[in-house]
């Protein structure tokens, strides 16, 4: 899934970037540069929220791995051994 969603979230950069190009040469007809600006937007907005997403993801896979290395550490008696 995170392969997909990377997939997707790289697709849209990618055409994110070729409407910025258009509207940066300033050759589109005003009614064409204002829908080519909202397509644009509608990806960015997108794209934060693929961000956002992935970021959870890492928070959450971050916390999970430094609860196993806490409870690798954690010995049964009440000793642990890095004291």
């Amino acid at each position: 899934m995170a392969d997909k969603q990377m997939t997707s979230l790289e697709e849209k950069l990618s055409e994110l970037e070729k409407l910025t190009v258009q509207l940066e040469e300033g050759k589109l007809p005003i009614d064409e540069a204002i829908a080519v600006y909202s397509r644009g937007m509608e990806l960015a907005v997108s794209c934060k929220q693929s961000l956002d997403s992935l970021s959870q993801r890492i928070q959450i896979a971050k916390k999970n791995a430094q609860e196993a290395i806490s409870l690798e550490n954690f010995e049964p008696n009440g000793s642990n051994s890095d004291l």
